[in-house]
């Protein structure tokens, strides 16, 4: 599931419905639909250290095969 939800409540939703190894940083490009910097509103959240680097890079490394 794609992180870019633009709300944190819609983003806590998607992490209580998927958990944080099914929800993947997304960016929408190329297209400027969202967040100037992609991962923004994961970095601005009270998440764990490790929920956040699972979002923003661990899921979607772990999708591809890719060493986390």
């Amino acid at each position: 599931v794609d992180s870019l939800v633009h709300d944190i409540e819609a983003l806590k939703i998607l992490l209580k419905l998927f958990g944080p190894k099914r929800v993947a940083l997304g960016s929408d490009y190329p297209f400027p639909l969202g967040e100037a910097k992609s991962g923004e509103l994961i970095e601005s959240t009270e998440f764990s250290t490790e929920e956040k680097a699972q979002l923003l890079s661990g899921s979607a490394r772990e999708f591809l095969g890719l060493a986390t």
